[in-house]
C-alpha cells in the first residue's frame, strides 16, 4: 500500500491531474517534502562544493540553509499529525542526485541549475496543493509557509537560469 501512495505522490508531483491532491494524505505529503528537502540539501552540498561559479555556489549554500530548515519544521508538523517522517529519498530524487554526483564542471553546473527548476517546480505544486487541499492541519500550515519561500528559491533559480 506504501508503494501506491508514493506512486500517487509522485503522480501529482509529475503533474498529474488536480484529482490527486485531493486525494493525497498526510502520509503520501511527508514523503514528498521530506525526499524534496533531502534531495536540496544533498544537491547543495554538492554543488557548493563542486561548482566554480559563486552564483551557483552562493544559491547552493541558501538551499542547504533553507531546506535543512524546513525539514526541521516538515518534521514537527508531522509529529504533532503523528506522520513517520522518511530518512531516505525516493528512487526520482535519489536518481537526480545520483547524475548530479557524476557530472563535473561546466556540466554539473548545468544539470544541477535544471535539476533545480525542475524540483522547484514541483515542490512548488505540491506545497499549494497541499496548503489548499491537505487532511492535517499542521501539514497545511506548513505547506503555507513554506510555499512563498519554494516560490523565492524557484524564482531565483530560473534568473541563474537565464530563463
Amino acid at each position: 500500500m506504501r508503494v501506491i501512495n508514493i506512486a500517487i505522490a509522485a503522480a501529482l508531483i509529475a503533474g498529474a491531474s488536480h484529482v490527486y491532491a485531493q486525494q493525497m494524505s498526510s502520509e503520501e505529503f511527508v514523503t514528498m517534502a521530506a525526499s524534496s528537502d533531502m534531495f536540496e540539501v544533498q544537491s547543495g552540498q554538492l554543488a557548493a562544493k563542486n561548482s566554480k561559479a559563486a552564483s551557483i555556489q552562493q544559491f547552493a549554500e541558501m538551499m542547504v540553509a533553507d531546506h535543512t530548515k524546513a525539514s526541521q519544521e516538515l518534521k514537527a508538523a508531522a509529529g504533532e499529525a503523528k506522520v513517520t517522517v522518511p530518512t531516505q529519498m525516493i528512487d526520482k530524487h535519489a536518481t537526480q542526485l545520483g547524475k548530479l554526483q557524476n557530472a563535473q564542471g561546466e556540466a554539473f553546473d548545468k544539470a544541477y541549475i535544471e535539476a533545480q527548476v525542475a524540483a522547484h517546480q514541483e515542490a512548488l505544486k505540491l506545497m499549494q496543493s497541499y496548503a489548499q487541499n491537505g487532511d492535517s492541519e499542521p501539514l497545511k500550515a506548513h505547506a503555507t509557509k513554506a510555499s512563498p519561500i519554494v516560490q523565492r528559491h524557484l524564482e531565483h533559480v530560473q534568473k541563474l537560469a537565464g530563463q
